[in-house]
């Protein structure tokens, strides 16, 4: 398995063990699987236990005895958790969003105001990706040193980016307008009620309605 494949196993196991500790293995793969882990971030079921023993051995989880065994983070295992979650947000991975997507499903477990940060420091590196995919794209065409097609190699790659760049505005902006609940705000529901959305929170305390 390739590195970002690794990291985003890892981040899902550490941030799913972060919310439910103690939770034992099979709490943990029935909640995970629930959030589709196996299509988007390729993590298979039997991977999940064996990840567990892994991070075990790593000293970033500890097993708190009992019937069945339970998990729980470790000092290291929080260290590692918030590194983990900063990448996927900061650092974009064209072709394999998987490691993004595990990031958000933690998301709100960091502050808004480095949420936001984060992810136009994302944009950021994005803006350069494009650039230099344009470059690769018209150096291609012009060197006729590969085939043709090739083109299309790094023209794909920056539509991509570029997709990637407009959610990054769009969420971007939902944060600034206070969309979302994160880290040291009012805790409520993030839920319909009766099929409407509840107004989002503003970091000052007061409602928004998002509409």
């Amino acid at each position: 398995m390739h590195s970002v494949g690794m990291s985003t196993t890892r981040l899902l196991l550490l941030g799913a063990v972060r919310i439910f500790q103690p939770v034992h293995g099979y709490l943990l793969r029935r909640e995970l699987l629930s959030w589709q882990v196996d299509d988007w971030a390729h993590v298979k079921p039997g991977s999940i236990y064996s990840g567990l023993r892994t991070l075990t051995a790593h000293a970033l989880l500890e097993e708190v005895p009992g019937d069945p065994v339970s998990y729980r983070l470790t000092p290291d295992g929080e260290v590692e958790y918030q590194r983990l979650i900063r990448i996927a947000l900061r650092q974009p991975e064209p072709g394999d969003p998987s490691r993004l997507m595990a990031g958000l499903c933690f998301v709100a477990t960091l502050p808004r105001a480095e949420v936001r940060e984060s992810l136009r420091a994302r944009d950021l590196v994005l803006e350069a990706m494009v650039s230099a995919s344009e470059s690769a794209r018209r150096s291609v065409e012009t060197s006729r040193l590969a085939p043709a097609t090739t083109a299309e190699l790094f023209a794909v790659t920056a539509h991509w980016i570029t997709g990637e760049r407009a959610w990054v505005a769009d969420i971007c902006a939902r944060i600034d307008a206070g969309h979302y609940r994160f880290e040291g705000e009012e805790p409520g529901p993030d839920h319909p009620v009766d099929g409407i959305w509840p107004p989002a929170v503003l970091p000052s305390g007061k409602s928004l309605d998002p509409s």
